[in-house]
């Protein structure tokens, strides 16, 4: 039978070597992690060894759960178990050992994003308490180059960008986008704000081709604004551009698609409220 525990701080390289080899095998898409990649982790999304939780068989990891917090919540960034060692109820007691612990702590809520086409992961994570909360999308392709509205559009610090980012999102954010996240890049990504009479009607950060947040006033023109913002974008960076995990619940997700973003990816938020 596995053993588990729950990761230290000098457990880094356990880590790295449980997500490739009972994580990545499930994420195909996922590029191999390293501690420099986990490090980068642990500042962006604030992934917390103490609430990361490994199986071994023999000493060497057979499943594992990452998980970040901050706060009053939690996310859980990836789950996996090898093959040989599924069916077993395993990954069920990583989910509730973690859930146990970060109750413990007061954390008040977790969350995970499940890719909308793995009925085997939806299923798993209702089995073990956690309702679906919405959708997520990933958007992306070439924008509409067809021309557009101008406006003023100014280089923004993302860092006062994201002094907006509440009152501009009606709808929750996914934790890799939310303001927490995107402030940890620092001076990594660029900001670009749609200004009209002084005021802040919109903005985009951005690294490279990815768009890392796109919002708009809650009394902007949204079609108009991030029409606006795209084109700027549009000059300055290459194509294929892409937008991790958008609320669909956001009238954003409609506009982006018809300035040239298509759906890529899908996802289902899940979570679960702790007493």
């Amino acid at each position: 039978m596995p053993s588990y525990r729950f990761c230290r701080p000098d457990d880094l390289g356990l880590i790295v070597r449980a997500i490739n080899q009972c994580c990545r095998i499930h994420e195909t898409d996922t590029p191999e992690m390293t501690e420099e990649r986990l490090k980068a982790h642990m500042t962006l999304f604030a992934v917390r060894p103490g609430n990361c939780m490994v199986a071994l068989e023999r000493q060497q990891p057979v499943a594992a759960i990452i998980s970040t917090r901050r706060e009053a919540s939690a996310w859980i960034q990836t789950l996996g178990c090898q093959p040989a060692f599924q069916r077993r109820g395993i990954a069920s007691q990583l989910v509730e050992a973690l859930v146990r612990k970060i109750a413990i702590q007061r954390t008040e809520d977790i969350t995970v994003d499940v890719p909308e086409d793995n009925d085997a992961a939806l299923q798993f994570f209702r089995s073990v308490g956690f309702e679906e909360r919405g959708r997520l999308v990933t958007l992306e392709g070439a924008l509409d180059s067809s021309g557009g509205p101008m406006g003023e559009v100014i280089q923004a610090p993302a860092a006062e960008l994201l002094d907006a980012c509440e009152a501009f999102h009606a709808f929750p954010a996914c934790w890799e986008r939310s303001a927490d996240s995107l402030a940890g890049y620092g001076e990594l990504i660029q900001g670009y704000a749609c200004r009209e009479n002084g005021a802040i009607q919109g903005y985009l950060l951005h690294q490279g081709s990815t768009i890392l947040d796109l919002a708009c006033a809650p009394d902007a023109d949204a079609t108009q604004v991030s029409a606006i913002l795209l084109a700027r974008l549009n000059a300055v960076d290459t194509p294929p551009f892409k937008l991790p995990k958008v609320n669909a619940s956001d009238p954003l997700f409609d506009i982006l698609q018809q300035q040239g973003l298509q759906p890529a990816r899908s996802y289902r938020l899940m979570g679960q409220k702790l007493s």
